[in-house]
């Protein structure tokens, strides 16, 4: 779910990728990530619920095999703090050095399979992004969504079917 990030917090960490040299992606090689997964738990806690994850459905861990060879990095962060009736969201934060930053939050406190899954709807919207090199920026990553994409009621939200689905698939799979 596309939703507009707001200024503070998000440009901080932005500013820590573009000056951090090792996040820096060779633009010739988009395949191969120095630090591991393109898909990265904000802390330990979800880098093992991304393993277990992984695991448990081969949906998601398709999804994160996908995601591992574009030139998408995202930080996936569970908040308790998410704005009403989002259960998660995707948030676009810089282009550097020819990698694309987004930034993934899935509400905290929900059972595992049902984190898995909506981690799993955000990682393919991740995918969708990765899949359009011209969104460089939140507002082309609006624009992209504006096509592809429907409104979900609330400005500057969106969703996609195939979003959808593979969070229905996900949620599947964890539980059978």
């Amino acid at each position: 779910m596309l939703y507009r990030a707001r200024v503070g917090r998000l440009c901080f960490v932005a500013a820590l990728l573009i000056a951090s040299p090792a996040l820096r992606a060779d633009p010739a090689s988009v395949t191969t990530d120095p630090l591991g997964s393109r898909v990265r738990g904000a802390t330990p806690a979800v880098t093992t619920l991304i393993a277990r994850g992984a695991k448990r459905s081969a949906t998601f861990k398709q999804l994160l095999d996908e995601l591992n060879r574009t030139d998408v990095v995202v930080y996936l962060e569970t908040n308790v703090a998410l704005p009403v009736g989002l259960e998660g969201r995707l948030m676009f934060l810089t282009a550097a050095g020819g990698v694309r930053y987004l930034h993934a939050q899935v509400t905290s406190g929900l059972r595992f399979e049902e984190l898995i899954a909506i981690a799993g709807h955000e990682l393919q919207h991740a995918l969708e992004v990765a899949q359009h090199p011209r969104v460089r920026d939140g507002r082309s990553m609006r624009a992209l969504y504006e096509r592809i994409g429907v409104r979900t009621g609330v400005p500057d939200r969106y969703d996609t079917a195939e979003a959808q689905s593979t969070g229905r698939r996900v949620r599947a799979e964890m539980t059978s």
